[in-house]
């Protein structure tokens, strides 16, 4: 099922501005229309009220049947209620003071007043010509607003646009871009607003830009790594085919093993990386994930003179995330068996505090000479005689950098020989 596409933010604003005009113009029509009506309400009654104080004033001498009985224009009726000579159909019966009544013209405004004769002066005036000022204040009020109303839509458009101009202007320059480029925006006078939007959108493009090159240079120095154990392979395999006694091809089909061991132990070192970056994570205890790092690691050739002591203490039943943390404790301990596993025993230990994890790996090897390179990718340091890729501790570094942690490399405390591999996790 195909979903709308979104409206654009032009349209959104200007819907919005023109919806906010619409209901503030309703709103105006309604309060004028209440007031119109209270306002045409009092003058009517005014001017009947004013009406019969002056018919009523010492020397007016009204007498019923003059033509100031007579309607006009206003339609204002002046009379003596219950006078024979009236020519309207006024009832006799009026109270004194403001009313309203319904004749057979219609509804009529009426305001009695007493005589000093006893009779009574009635003013009175049909209810229409009060709606009529009434339709002609909300005529006069509302006529412009709705006049104006496809100029004020072209306003709001222009006004919106105008506004939205950085916007367009740099959905402009991102469309020029082919290439992917990830290069800054070019700086330019934006809204507060937008310059914010702006500067998390270069910082997640200053990231991804980072990551982007960290893996273009992974690809080349891996793609590096592995031509030379592919190549060294091919020539084995054609080495050994030129063997001519059992001799010659016993020894080079050694040779073509440890090739291939080589090459399968990157490969899976490689993988290694990428489970630990893109697969979901369930936790397990510490101590489950020594007993499979121990099964791991004992029907390894390299560690069949290597000792190991496990001092997981209080720490052995703390759960942490199992294919990180195995992935760590696994290459920390096969380092040490591969580079120290016949100068002594390697303690594995670990123990807590309030909010971390530490877990150590000591052995009493040659040690590390320079630590801050040591956790870079394909990194090996000279004089060294065992065969490696370089790229157990890159694989163990970013695993602690994803859970939190830090790993620190350094000699003993104890100071004898050798190297202590410190992990230190943040932990609930």
């Amino acid at each position: 099922m195909n979903s709308s596409p979104p409206l654009s933010l032009r349209t959104r604003l200007i819907t919005a501005l023109m919806l906010v005009i619409l209901v503030i113009t309703g709103l105006a029509a309604g309060w004028a229309f209440q007031r119109a009506q209270l306002e045409a309400r009092e003058a009517q009654d005014g001017l009947l009220t004013r009406v019969a104080e002056i018919v009523k004033a010492p020397g007016a001498n009204f007498e019923q049947g003059q033509p100031s009985d007579l309607p006009d224009e206003s339609s204002l009726v002046v009379e003596i209620l219950g006078h024979s000579k009236s020519k309207h159909q006024l009832p006799a019966d009026l109270r004194t003071g403001l009313q309203t009544i319904t004749l057979g013209s219609g509804e009529q405004r009426v305001f009695v007043e007493d005589l000093a004769n006893g009779s009574k002066l009635a003013v009175a005036q049909s209810t229409a010509v009060r709606q009529d000022a009434v339709s002609e204040t909300l005529t006069s009020t509302l006529a412009p607003i709705l006049l104006s109303a496809p100029l004020m839509m072209v306003l709001v458009w222009l006004v919106v646009s105008w506004a939205l101009r950085p916007v367009e202007k740099l959905r402009r320059e991102l469309a020029t871009r082919h290439d992917g480029s990830l290069d800054p925006l070019p700086p330019a006078r934006m809204p507060t607003e937008l310059a914010g939007f702006i500067q998390t959108l270069e910082e997640h493009h200053s990231r991804a830009a980072t990551v982007l090159e960290e893996q273009q240079r992974f690809a080349a120095e891996a793609a590096h790594e592995l031509r030379t154990p592919v190549a060294a392979v091919s020539f084995q395999v054609e080495y050994l085919a030129a063997a001519r006694s059992e001799e010659e091809r016993h020894e080079r089909s050694a040779a073509l093993n440890s090739g291939i061991e080589r090459l399968r132990r990157l490969c899976d070192q490689l993988l290694t990386m990428g489970e630990v970056e893109h697969r979901a994570d369930t936790p397990a205890s510490l101590d489950e994930i020594a007993r499979t790092v121990v099964n791991n690691l004992m029907v390894l050739p390299e560690a069949s003179e290597a000792q190991m002591e496990w001092q997981l203490g209080d720490c052995a039943a703390q759960e942490v995330p199992s294919i990180a943390v195995r992935t760590i404790i696994l290459n920390l301990v096969h380092n040490a068996i591969r580079y120290a596993g016949a100068d002594g025993p390697i303690t594995i230990s670990a123990h807590a505090t309030k909010k971390s994890l530490i877990i150590e790996v000591q052995d009493h090897g040659p040690g590390i000479k320079d630590p801050k390179k040591a956790t870079a990718a394909f990194h090996r340091e000279a004089g060294q005689h065992i065969q490696g890729s370089g790229l157990g501790l890159a694989i163990t570094n970013g695993a602690v950098e994803r859970l939190g942690g830090e790993l620190t490399l350094g000699p003993r405390p104890d100071a004898q020989a050798g190297t202590c591999a410190r992990v230190t996790l943040p932990i609930e």
